[in-house]
């Protein structure tokens, strides 16, 4: 299970790095493709498919955490 703890923080900093106000479809492909980029071929042994699935899914739950939390706290920060 180590590896999902390395998917989620990968997921955490390139949804960090890409957000902007707006297209958040385009915004999560360009996070499942920079993920790609990142991991090994050998490392990831998994149906291309369900792999797909399985970043949506942590990519939706990542983006909301952080909208509730981490990114609102720094806009209060950044807006005072």
């Amino acid at each position: 299970m180590s590896w999902i703890k390395e998917l989620l923080s990968l997921i955490t900093v390139f949804a960090s790095y890409v957000e902007s106000p707006g297209n958040g479809p385009e915004k999560k492909e360009k996070v499942k493709q920079m993920i790609k980029d990142a991991l090994p071929d050998e490392q990831w042994k998994i149906d291309p498919e369900f792999f797909d699935f399985i970043l949506d899914v942590l990519i939706d739950l990542v983006v909301m955490f952080l909208n509730k939390g981490l990114w609102k706290t720094a806009m209060k920060v950044l807006v005072k």
